[in-house]
This record gives structure tokens, C-alpha cells and sequence, in this order.
């Protein structure tokens, strides 16, 4: 009897039982099928109000103990809390900052203030960042104004200036700390007081343009040699009770006065040139600026 005949007539041979106890002998449709999630169960589950409200408030105390460990360890980078110190600034304070800063020869009191205690609005003589950042704002849109008038304006120019700008910003802040880890002088001066006190220039810079604008080349050379005046008397006057500490007290000289005396001469004297070299080319003609690709 031949044994063949169903293969040779029926094909394969019918199998009995499926073998299930192994997932790699399983078709790839059926394992397909058992390992797609049922989203459904999922969403029922989710819509449960005692599950969501776990998940709504395990959602919120992550977020406030996010928050709270950023907070925490941010500050030791950056002082949140000190840098909003310098714009606690009122209107009254902004008015009579800025009559001081154009004006400084007329200020008979320049008392020395704590940079840890007061705040800008009790003292005048107090450090704030509020007017050196709306200056430097103003004092872009003042060179663009400027160069507009000349026929020279491009937006690039916008950028341009605002990056230049505070590129010799960051230049003069490292050359100060330079100078002062040199001559090993330490002072009660912080960064931010610094920044500050280096800041209030773009108000001199912002007369300086607009007096170009209005009165060309001569209207901004007298411009700038009042401003470079009245800033440096303005920084002697007020740095001189930080950087020498005996300026106050006494006459006596005090050792180490003539670095700390060179130091203050550096931080003051130092604006004027960066005052020039920021406003002059307002002044020339067409082929004073150039911009990459563009010649203005």
C-alpha cells in the first residue's frame, strides 16, 4: 500500500495540533497582534477621576520640586536675586540719575553707599543696570537713526552695532578684573557694579549722536569732550569711596594707594576712548562703515 498517496493527492499534510509553547515558531501575524498595545484599556483607564486626579497632582508637586531644585542651583551660577536688586529702580530715581550723569559738576554730596545694603532708589550715588541696558538699547537705534540721515543705513547695521557694542563692553569688564588680579588690589566693587558704572556711557554716547544728527562734526566733537568730561568726574567722584577706602577718612597716604590711585584712573579714563571709537564714524562719509558683502 503505498503511504504517499494523500501527499501526492492532498498536498501537505494536515497538522493536528499547533505547537504555541515557543513565540519564534509563531506566525509574524500572530506575534504582530500580541504585542500591539490595547490603547483602549488604556484610555478607560486614564479616564478614571481617581486617576487622574493621582496623576494631576503627582504632575504638579514634580513640577514645584523641578522648579524649586532650578531655582536653587541656578543661584549659585547666577544671582537671580542680586540682579534684580539693580533694577529696582523708580521714576523719580531714573530722573535724577540721569540730571547727574549729564550734569555731574553741579553735585556737591558724594557720599559713599554699600553696595550690599542700599538699593538704587534710597541713594543716587547707588549702581543700578536699569539705565546702562535702556542706553545701550537707545544708543543702537540712535546710530541708526544717524547713519539713516547719511544715507548709510542697512539692517544689518542694527545688529552690527548692538554686537560691536557689547563685545568692548565685555572687553572693558575683563580688562578692569585683569588689572585688578595684576596690581592685586581688592576692592568691594562687584561685577554687576561694575557693569553698572561701565554701562552709564551709552548715555554720553546717545548725546554724542544725537548732537552729530542735529549739529554735524562740530556739534559732536563738543559733544564728546563735555560727556568725556563729565563721565570721568562722574566715576572719579563716586568710584574713589570703593576703590580708596581711605579717600573718606583721612588724608594719610595709605599703602597701596598709588595702585588703587592707577586703577581708578584706568576704569575712568578708559571711557572716553571707548566713547570715540563707538560714535565716531557717525560723523564721516559714505565709506566710513562697511558691512560684510555691502559697501555702505
Amino acid at each position: 500500500m503505498d503511504f504517499n498517496v494523500h501527499q501526492r493527492q492532498g498536498g501537505a499534510e494536515p497538522v493536528l495540533f499547533e505547537d504555541t509553547s515557543s513565540p519564534h515558531q509563531q506566525g509574524p501575524h500572530q506575534q504582530q497582534q500580541q504585542q500591539q498595545p490595547n490603547f483602549e484599556q488604556y484610555g478607560q483607564y486614564m479616564r478614571d477621576p481617581m486617576v487622574a486626579n493621582m496623576a494631576m497632582q503627582y504632575g504638579s508637586s514634580l513640577a514645584t520640586s523641578g522648579k524649586a531644585y532650578v531655582e536653587q542651583n541656578l543661584d549659585r551660577y547666577i544671582p537671580i536675586s542680586r540682579v534684580k536688586f539693580y533694577f529696582a529702580v523708580t521714576t523719580d530715581y531714573v530722573i535724577h540719575k540721569l540730571i547727574l550723569l549729564v550734569f555731574p559738576f553741579l553735585n556737591k554730596e558724594w557720599g559713599a553707599y554699600q553696595s550690599s545694603g542700599n538699593e538704587p532708589t534710597r541713594h543716587l550715588n547707588s549702581p543700578d543696570l536699569y539705565i546702562p541696558l535702556m542706553a545701550f538699547a537707545t544708543y543702537v537705534v540712535a546710530v541708526a537713526i544717524a547713519l539713516g540721515n547719511q544715507g548709510k543705513f542697512t539692517p544689518e547695521l542694527l545688529g552690527m552695532t548692538a554686537t560691536t557694542a557689547f563685545v568692548w563692553f565685555l572687553i572693558e569688564i575683563g580688562v578692569v578684573q585683569l588689572a585688578m588680579y595684576l596690581i592685586s588690589v581688592s576692592t568691594e566693587i562687584r561685577i554687576f557694579d561694575l557693569a553698572s558704572f561701565s554701562g552709564y556711557k551709552y548715555v554720553h554716547m546717545i548725546i554724542c549722536v544725537t548732537m552729530a544728527i542735529f549739529l554735524g562734526t562740530m556739534g559732536y566733537y563738543l559733544a564728546f569732550f563735555y560727556s568725556s568730561a563729565a563721565i570721568v568726574y562722574f566715576l572719579i567722584c563716586t568710584l574713589r569711596y570703593i576703590i580708596l577706602p581711605d579717600a573718606a577718612g583721612s588724608d594719610r597716604i595709605a599703602h597701596g594707594s598709588k595702585r588703587r590711585n592707577n586703577l581708578l584712573l584706568l576704569i575712568a579714563f578708559i571711557q572716553p576712548l571707548i566713547m570715540f571709537w563707538l560714535t565716531y564714524h557717525v560723523t564721516y562719509g559714505p565709506d566710513a562703515l562697511e558691512v560684510p558683502g555691502k559697501k555702505l
